[in-house]
């Protein structure tokens, strides 16, 4: 395990073209890849899906999430060991 000190931008240059998982105060969750970006955090996820409560609710070609509404984004990432990232 690596103790660099590690910021949000670095998580985001990393999970930039990759499935995240965005979970809003409503419990709504969105799965989709992450396009884009903002320093309101409104992010844009294309190929997204909605769930509530672990259901599939829409699915969407692309999507703008308003800031303001994200609890967290999440992303899973393939190394040696399959660990969950949040911020």
């Amino acid at each position: 395990m690596s103790h660099e000190k590690r910021t949000s931008a670095d998580f985001f240059k990393q999970v930039f073209g990759r499935t995240v998982t965005v979970k809003l105060h409503n419990r709504t969750e969105y799965i989709g890849v992450l396009a884009a970006l903002d320093g309101n955090m409104n992010i844009v996820l294309e190929q997204c899906e909605e769930y509530l409560e672990s259901k599939l609710i829409n699915k969407y070609g692309q999507i703008l999430l308003r800031g303001n509404n994200v609890l967290y984004i999440s992303a899973k990432f393939n190394q040696t060991k399959q660990q969950d990232v949040e911020i």
